[in-house]
């Protein structure tokens, strides 16, 4: 509840937050809101561009013919158009992989007019369809690699500060010599060592180590910081005295206190690693077909500026990416901001709320 109230004066943070809703839950019900499978093709649409229109009968879908098959120049077909429907019935499908159903969100209806509402690829698939479906991985893919990373740098960190000494010393080396080389040149360093025949699962999950083993040293530095001064407070003190396992200290006694810089940490670090895929699959070292990503997207529609200036709606990923990576951004400002003791003290005053005090005498 507070931090809710908190956010009613961070606008900005406030709309990332509805933001974000909106992409993981249109993530969650993929099938159900792409109105096309990520693969589906309809030949002869080669970058077909946008067809949904706004008329006084709705939404609707516009036909269009091909005026120039070199340059796959379109024009719409004037008072030809289908009628775009919420809930209309389209391809099969099994919701969350387990009910069967064939309703998505919208669509013109099985075996109509397709309806392009960011329009189509090179082999005339929906762009919407597979930025919808892409984001199972690219949005998944953040959170999963900051779990790992962060597990790592509370074990390493935690250790450092709780211990000191020799094995303060060792893991602080070691994460230096992590930190010391550029994150771009060891994330393709240690993907070059993998082997290319993998399928999607084993990418998708080599890329998530891979970017976790990159990610954990500079939140194990700032974790063994905190412990460190933690270990000295006296309820820490008396666990030890209590015969209280190390392990347990740490995790249950010791990390509670810094949840607040771990949440902040977390938002902080999932667009990062979004990022880091997308890169990772652009250069071609990541996600690849038939998987879909958003790396993937950028890497094979993108190819050329004449692609950009004659098919600028190839651009959508790119919005997608940078839309997350302001969302979370923009929340992991207002986290910070929530959880400073400075603002705890001293909380900030809307002026609206300053001017009700006014008003009140």
């Amino acid at each position: 509840m507070r931090f809710r109230s908190f956010l009613g004066t961070r606008p900005f943070a406030a709309g990332s937050v509805a933001a974000l809703a909106v992409l993981y839950l249109a993530m969650a019900f993929a099938e159900f809101v792409a109105p096309y499978a990520p693969t589906a093709s309809f030949p002869g649409m080669t970058y077909h561009p946008p067809n949904v229109r706004l008329g006084l009968s709705g939404l609707t879908a516009r036909e269009a013919r091909v005026v120039n098959a070199v340059t796959w120049k379109y024009v719409l077909v004037k008072d030809l158009g289908h009628d775009v429907r919420l809930f209309a019935k389209g391809e099969p499908y099994r919701l969350l992989g387990l009910i069967p159903a064939d309703r998505h969100l919208f669509g013109t209806g099985a075996g109509k007019y397709p309806v392009f509402l960011l329009g189509a690829d090179s082999l005339g698939r929906d762009l919407f369809s597979r930025i919808v479906h892409g984001s199972r991985i690219s949005l998944t893919i953040g959170f999963i690699a900051t779990a790992i990373s962060l597990f790592l740098a509370i074990a390493f960190g935690g250790c450092a500060g709780y211990f000191g000494g020799a094995a303060d010393w060792s893991i602080m080396r070691f994460s230096e010599f992590f930190m010391l080389i550029p994150g771009l040149y060891l994330i393709l360093f240690l993907r070059s060592l993998l082997s290319t025949n993998m399928d999607s699962g084993q990418m998708y999950m080599m890329i998530t180590v891979i970017l976790s083993l990159v990610g954990w040293p500079g939140s194990a530095r700032t974790i063994r910081g905190l412990v460190h001064s933690i270990k000295r407070e006296e309820f820490v003190l008396n666990a030890r005295l209590e015969g209280i396992p190390a392990p347990v200290i740490i995790f249950r006694h010791i990390m509670p206190q810094t949840a607040s810089l771990l949440i902040v940490s977390v938002a902080l670090s999932v667009p990062g690693f979004i990022m880091s895929e997308t890169t990772l699959s652009y250069l071609g070292l990541g996600i690849v077909d038939p998987a879909v990503s958003w790396g993937s997207l950028i890497k094979r529609d993108i190819s050329t500026l004449s692609n950009l200036r004659n098919y600028p709606w190839l651009l959508s990923p790119v919005w997608m990416l940078l839309t997350v990576t302001l969302a979370f951004n923009f929340l992991g400002d207002a986290l910070r901001d929530f959880y400073d003791p400075y603002h705890a003290v001293f909380p900030r005053f809307s002026l609206k709320r300053l001017a009700r005090r006014l008003s009140n005498g």
